[in-house]
């Protein structure tokens, strides 16, 4: 997702292609997994994500259907912190352009905000 939010700033003219390529190389490593999400708020145990990447470690599955089907987190919750996760990567992006000086603050907020509108169907969970 932060590539994506990054392209869309591209494509809306407020960063250029080589800031583009600046900000990438600042950005390094995973969004924060699910699993870390769901028990900063209480929803799953430690000793739940151990046995979870254990069987991702056995036979590779998603951390959120492996949760599903030990009946640990339900499908809304996997969809839920699934967008949780994209919003946090997107936000990160916005912070590096900030305090990288790139974009100011305001404005990286102004379009972080559009970006989520905009893509609102894929990155919030709707309700059927």
């Amino acid at each position: 997702m932060r590539k994506v939010f990054l392209e869309f700033l591209t494509a809306e003219g407020t960063i250029s292609p080589e800031q583009l390529d600046q900000i990438q190389g600042l950005l390094r490593g995973a969004p924060e997994p699910i699993g870390s999400i769901a028990f900063r708020y209480g929803i799953i145990a430690g000793s739940d994500i151990d046995a979870i990447l254990d069987e991702q470690r056995a036979a590779y599955r998603p951390f959120g259907e492996i949760a599903i089907s030990k009946g640990l987190l339900t499908q809304e919750q996997v969809e839920t912190l699934l967008g949780i996760q994209r919003i946090r990567a997107a936000a990160e992006s916005a912070e590096a352009l900030a305090l990288s000086g790139i974009c100011p603050m305001d404005q990286v907020i102004t379009q972080l905000g559009q970006f989520i509108l905009q893509r609102q169907e894929s990155i919030l969970c709707t309700e059927s």
